[in-house]
């Protein structure tokens, strides 16, 4: 790794020094996402389907409540467990692909409970089996090294055939967000910048890459997510290890499950990397 990835843990940096650093996480991504590769057990239906859970719904009840989904033209609507309608919203770039691919999913309603089981795997060559500190279905931790930085990194996908044979690295675009990027969470933060937790028990997001589909210029699905890790290790405990959220955020745990020292009280607002 080249000697620009000592900027990688800094919590400060100009925009000069974050464009290079940027640059070459993207070029790492590039010669990493080829490396991944997955099987998994569920349809293009399940994916359609699951598609939806990612939208940004504009009542918060409704992700708890809705049961059914239909596709007409260019409008996705959603239903209640009576097949009432919720709210309708623009399908994505990804939607239509599946969708021109399968058009019997038009105009038919689609029920949640009809998304299969996952049991799909990764496929890991020697190399990142001989790094991988935890897999699991839909996420694997390896550990990789960053100039002279050694870092965890979480691979997350959200679409199930994210690096099967079906959706390969060739078809994805990424974009990708710095710790440096935001500034730290705290109390005082009254307006809507973008923060980032700092804290001694919370994981440190170093970067986190983005990945969508090629064509969705608008960003409107994150098909999965690469988060560069602070590696955390308790030097009191045997098998010390992170706790890991469906966000990338990381809380340190001890062996026995509690934390090393007194908890944070931490505001969380417009954090991006999840």
């Amino acid at each position: 790794m080249l000697t620009e990835f000592c900027l990688l843990s800094a919590l400060t940096l100009n925009s000069d020094e974050r464009e290079v650093l940027r640059d070459k996480i993207n070029e790492w991504v590039e010669s990493f996402l080829p490396q991944l590769q997955r099987e998994s057990t569920r349809t293009e239906k399940c994916r359609l389907i699951a598609s939806v859970e990612r939208h940004e719904f504009v009542n918060d009840g409704n992700p708890a409540i809705w049961q059914f989904c239909k596709f007409v033209g260019k409008t996705g609507i959603i239903f209640d467990d009576e097949r009432q309608e919720l709210e309708q919203f623009k399908i994505t770039s990804f939607q239509k692909k599946i969708l021109r691919r399968n058009p019997s999913l038009e105009n038919v309603f689609l029920g949640r409970s009809e998304i299969k089981e996952e049991n799909g795997f990764w496929k890991l060559n020697d190399e990142l089996k001989r790094k991988r500190i935890s897999e699991g279905g839909e996420a694997l931790i390896i550990l990789e090294q960053f100039g002279k930085l050694k870092a965890a990194v979480r691979i997350h996908v959200f679409d199930t055939f994210l690096f099967t044979t079906k959706f390969g690295a060739d078809e994805l675009n990424w974009k990708t967000y710095l710790i440096s990027d935001f500034e730290k969470a705290d109390d005082r933060n009254k307006d809507d910048k973008a923060v980032v937790p700092i804290h001694e028990n919370v994981v440190k997001n170093f970067a986190n890459v983005e990945l969508f589909l090629i064509g969705d210029d608008n960003e409107e699905d994150c098909l999965g997510w690469i988060t560069i890790l602070e590696k955390w290790g308790c030097p009191h405990c045997v098998g010390s290890y992170l706790f890991l959220s469906r966000q990338g955020q990381g809380v340190k745990l001890c062996n026995n499950g509690s934390r090393p020292s007194t908890d944070a009280t931490i505001t969380y607002r417009g954090y991006r990397p999840r």
